[in-house]
């Protein structure tokens, strides 16, 4: 049996569908039934040939500090994909991504343990990698430096990831796989969806600094062969292309025929507004945002190798251009 948490979410979705399409054993976790209804249509859309494919799935409702219902669901489990969890970048939601992160990564790890699981795949993200910002390409084999500030997003990655790590120790075999900005469709109020709803809308302003960006179908069909492979206890960056964030949301206005954002956010006004909003929070006006290790994120010229996966099994990344062309397309 293979159980996938956070079924409902962007990438577990889809790793759950890839899983259902292939008739295996699966149970997936979800907290909100809207939730499962809109992965009902999902499946409907995209697997029509298959109408059963839904309904192979084993839902459970629970989520990742619901130690009962997370035990009931590990019944009888053998694999595990950890794909729930909190995005967030707004700094005042440091106490929600800890409780979900690394409270409830700490809770998978110790089931995985407890119901004897063989192998367990997390997704994290390259903001966990957390390396020196004087590293120009950074690899796998860097290391987290705490000489500097980070998000409250990469924090909780980082915790997680600690984890994840704690249980290979204990006997657990694991694999990490930390994507870049993942560009996937239909879920589009969440992660690069937003982009493509945002520049829709008309968005005139853009970070100056690079991102690392990975179709969604990469990250799906990566994870699979990592956890289908005998490779075990080490993390694999997934990045199909460094691109400047300008150039990148210009090819998404560009598929969807709409005016590129032309406004630089450079990294002076952006500390600007970090004041602002840290002076309104202060007053209780409103919650900061903002943060200084953001605004390094945003500005920052870090490129990320994530050639490693190719090179250990037979995985090749997909055109960022064409991804791009076909999540506007389902847009």
């Amino acid at each position: 049996m293979i159980l996938v948490t956070g079924g409902t979410g962007m990438v577990g979705a889809h790793v759950l569908l890839a899983c259902a399409k292939k008739k295996q054993s699966v149970r997936a976790t979800y907290r909100r039934e809207e939730s499962l209804e809109k992965t009902r249509a999902l499946f409907q859309k995209l697997a029509p040939e298959d109408p059963e494919c839904f309904g192979r799935v084993e839902w459970v409702k629970t989520h990742l500090n619901d130690l009962f219902g997370l035990n009931l669901a590990f019944e009888g489990v053998t694999q595990v994909y950890h794909c729930a969890g909190k995005v967030s970048l707004a700094q005042y939601h440091k106490e929600k991504l800890n409780k979900t992160n690394i409270e409830g990564t700490a809770n998978i790890v110790n089931l995985c343990l407890k119901h004897r699981v063989k192998k367990l795949g997390y997704v994290s993200s390259i903001s966990a990698l957390g390396v020196e910002k004087e590293v120009k390409v950074v690899n796998e084999n860097q290391m987290w430096s705490t000489n500097q500030n980070h998000t409250a997003y990469a924090y909780s990655k980082y915790g997680a990831e600690l984890e994840v790590w704690r249980g290979s120790q204990e006997g657990l075999d694991v694999i990490i796989i930390n994507p870049g900005v993942i560009l996937g469709a239909h879920f589009w109020s969440r992660s690069s969806g937003l982009l493509f709803q945002r520049i829709k809308s008309g968005l005139y302003f853009y970070p100056t600094g690079k991102t690392g960006v990975v179709s969604l179908e990469d990250v799906v069909k990566s994870i699979e062969l990592l956890m289908d492979s005998k490779i075990k206890n080490e993390r694999f960056i997934l990045v199909s292309e460094n691109i400047k964030q300008k150039i990148l949301l210009d090819k998404i206005a560009t598929a969807l025929k709409k005016k590129k954002p032309f406004f630089p956010l450079w990294k002076g006004g952006l500390i600007f507004l970090f004041i602002l909003e840290k002076t309104m929070d202060i007053l209780g006006l409103k919650k900061n945002y903002l943060s200084l290790s953001l605004i390094d994120s945003l500005c920052g010229e870090q490129e990320y190798d994530g050639t490693k996966i190719t090179k250990q099994v037979p995985f090749k990344y997909s055109d960022t251009n064409e991804a791009i062309v076909k999540i506007a397309e389902h847009y």
